[in-house]
């Protein structure tokens, strides 16, 4: 196992280093390059007009893998270099080259992360260690409905690792995923784009917008899909639509309001199970289950609205607001056991229906005091919000998913059952108020800083109408401070080491009613973590590439998770303890040239047992080392070609570390043509046909990877 571990350590150090003598040597060619050379004349005549001179003009390149400046860490519009943690925004250019068709395809290009299965129909990412299905946002408000998101109005990612509670609140130990949509702009915009590929895939993109008047704009972004998948009878039916308006009031005030709906229908795919400690030997398009029955249909709306108001140049007021529904039906059933000597499974299975109504204001005020020796930017401001849920789940059997009798591995699938007895029928209300305070400051030109904190009132207030369920009501409160700190030192202008400390906390009922499942656990602590961070942020190539190294160490207190078993049901893993190292290169080497590149060491361990944990098991579905490498090359400006190779050393299926899914590597390949009026793409993915197996979301269900496959799109400007 080790020696395994070396080889794919070796692999990503050599094509990492591979790349090290282009880097030393694009940075010391200038970034400027010589543009076409203008000039502009008029011939003399007798009435004395003479000729203008000669004009050269030296322009900048523009890296389209880089996006230099978030306010996803920090509340305010910040370089990424004076930003003390790290931080990964992963920009609409990479996610087109790479065709990325959903988040789980996307969040590869950050390190640290990696990816559950989210039982068939939610995102849900380990971040540094640490399992979420919770913590993602959009435009910095809380978006924790459990769905499979879409990127067709998808400006940037921005992955935070490590807690970011001051801004963004409970929850987050490991880190967050924020969103970044696009909005509108003072111009015409026109694009559509069309793709096809292996396993019937349709897809649809439109992205139209314009100037209205001289104060207004307006964007409006849709997408459709009709796929099919390389499992058996996998199906995904999925639309949405994005429309966006932007208005100026003044110089001063601004407002964009936006509404959004999804609407996504697919098989649910547990994927395969396990047998003598690792995925069972099937062809990797076998389904476990009922194909007829297993069905997730979901919608997701959302209303928000920004306004924005400078008082001055020095203060400026931001107040952000979300309204969501959500609702979900999800009928499943799926492997629950490990393959016996006879060649038999057990099987698991439940009807499940949710629905989320979510409201959430944020309000900053934003302060630019320059004394003379410290330059601060003061932020301080509030949040609240109130989410309302009904949880509903009825099962095969009465108190248990399983199914009865045992299945053969020779015949999978099974015809619809029925699940006539209720588990469940919540009602939870959450709500959260929380003061906050923040101050960036810089003195000199080395040193810069950032300190604050948060304190946060969490309440959970549950009915539990199942009249076998007592007691039938419970509601706790938690009060949490969540502090955080960061100094850089700059040695010269633009390089930044830092170091940083962040804590946060994660109540036991911080996903509402889907944490909230019975009134076991109602008043326990909630889930404590602290990050300790040092790292170094490099810019070369004048600003065009960045290189981060971070240095880190996670410690978890009463940590909760799901059973290994694939039940669902929360157990106590007791403490963790998650250190490593990563290091990540985004942006150019030139203006042909693009890199997008990341390689972690992590460990992630139990360090207290309990009854379902043991001391020193390794957390599940994080792998010791990981890498993704992907590289783009113009070769003109009409047509080019990129590459991209990813991998994960072996890991576990869950924190009982019985089933072991085996280290991979797995390699890509794209080309385009373009003009200014359309652009082809051709994206082969898996080039060798691997078989591999990414992710899991328990020890018996396992997803394989996608085999060889090609998706081409044709995209249109109008």
């Amino acid at each position: 196992m080790l020696m395994k571990e070396l080889r794919l350590v070796r692999l990503a150090a050599y094509l990492t280093c591979s790349l090290m003598p282009w880097l030393a040597c694009a940075a010391t060619a200038p970034a400027e390059q010589d543009s076409q050379t203008r000039s502009e004349s008029n011939d003399a005549d007798t009435s004395g007009s003479t000729r203008l001179p000669q004009i050269n003009v030296r322009g900048w390149w523009v890296s389209p893998y880089l996006v230099p400046d978030s306010s996803s860490a920090t509340l305010t519009e910040t370089p990424l270099v004076d930003i003390p943690r790290s931080i990964h925004v992963i920009p609409e250019s990479v996610l087109r080259d790479q065709n990325a068709q959903s988040l789980a395809d996307a969040i590869r290009n950050a390190p640290s992360i990696s990816v559950n299965m989210g039982e068939g129909m939610r995102d849900e990412f380990l971040i540094r260690g640490v399992k979420t299905k919770s913590d993602f946002y959009a435009n910095g408000l809380r978006d924790d409905t459990e769905y499979m998101r879409d990127l067709y109005n998808i400006a940037h990612v921005d992955v935070l690792l490590g807690p970011a509670a001051l801004v963004f609140g409970r929850g987050g130990a490991g880190g967050v995923v924020n969103l970044v949509t696009k909005l509108p702009e003072p111009r015409h915009i026109g694009e559509a784009s069309l793709e096809a590929g292996s396993w019937q895939h349709w897809r649809g993109t439109a992205d139209i917008g314009d100037q209205v008047g001289e104060s207004g704009a307006f964007r409006v972004l849709a997408m459709g899909e009709d796929s099919g998948g390389f499992r058996d009878h996998y199906f995904l039916h999925r639309y949405a639509v994005n429309p966006e308006f932007g208005y100026q009031f003044s110089a001063n005030t601004h407002l964009d309001l936006g509404i959004s709906y999804l609407s996504d229908r697919r098989i649910v795919d547990r994927g395969i199970t396990s047998q003598n400690g690792r995925p069972v030997d099937v062809p990797r398009d076998t389904f476990f289950g009922a194909p007829d029955q297993n069905m997730s249909d979901g919608d997701v709306g959302a209303i928000t609205a920004n306004l924005s108001h400078d008082f001055d140049t020095n203060l400026k007021l931001v107040s952000s607001f979300r309204a969501s529904d959500a609702d979900r039906d999800y009928l499943n059933t799926y492997a629950g056991g490990a393959v016996d000597g006879n060649g038999e499974f057990k099987m698991k299975g439940y009807a499940h229906s949710h629905h989320r109504r979510s409201y959430i204001n944020r309000t900053d005020l934003i302060a630019d005091i320059d004394s003379g020796q410290v330059k601060q930017t003061l932020v301080f401001g509030s949040e609240y919000s109130s989410q309302r849920d009904h949880d509903y789940q009825t099962l095969p059997s009465e108190g248990s998913k399983n199914l009865p009798g045992r299945f053969p591995i020779a015949n999978p699938e099974i015809a619809p059952i029925a699940f006539p007895y209720l588990d469940r029928d919540n009602h939870v209300v959450g709500k959260e108020f929380a003061l906050y305070a923040q101050d960036q400051l810089s003195w000199g030109d080395r040193w810069k800083a950032v300190i604050g904190a948060r304190w946060d009132r969490f309440t959970v207030d549950a009915d539990y109408r199942n009249p076998e369920v007592t007691p039938d009501h419970t509601y706790n409160a938690d009060n949490t401070w969540s502090p955080r700190a960061g100094l850089i030192f700059k040695p010269i202008e633009n390089d930044s080491i830092y170091a940083s400390v962040t804590k946060t906390y994660t109540p036991q009922g911080a996903n509402i009613a889907l944490s909230r499942k019975s009134p076991d656990g109602a008043n326990l602590d909630p889930e404590s973590a602290i990050n300790f961070e040092i790292g170094n942020k490099l810019e070369l190539m004048n600003g065009q590439l960045l290189i981060t190294a971070a240095l880190f160490h996670l410690e978890l207190d009463d940590v909760v998770a799901e059973a290994a078993d694939g039940s669902g049901e929360l157990v106590n893993t007791g403490a963790q303890r998650n250190r490593g190292f990563s290091v990540s290169a985004d942006g150019a080497l030139n203006d042909q040239w693009s890199i997008f590149a990341n390689f972690t060491h992590l460990t992630a361990k139990i360090t207290e047992a309990t009854e379902e944990a043991d001391s020193g098991a390794r957390v599940g579905l994080v792998p010791r080392n990981q890498f993704s490498i992907w590289t783009r090359f113009a070769v003109s400006p009409h047509w080019g070609l990129a590459a991209g190779v990813h991998g994960e050393s072996e890991k576990y299926t869950s924190y009982s570390n019985n089933v072991t899914l085996p280290q991979y590597v797995v390699g890509d390949l794209m080309a385009w043509y373009q003009t200014d009026k359309f652009r082809v793409q051709a994206n082969l993915n898996n080039v060798s046909d691997k078989h591999y197996f990414p992710t899991a979301s328990s020890d018996y269900e396992i997803m394989p990877g996608e085999p060889r496959n090609l998706m081409v799109s044709l995209g249109f400007n109008y």
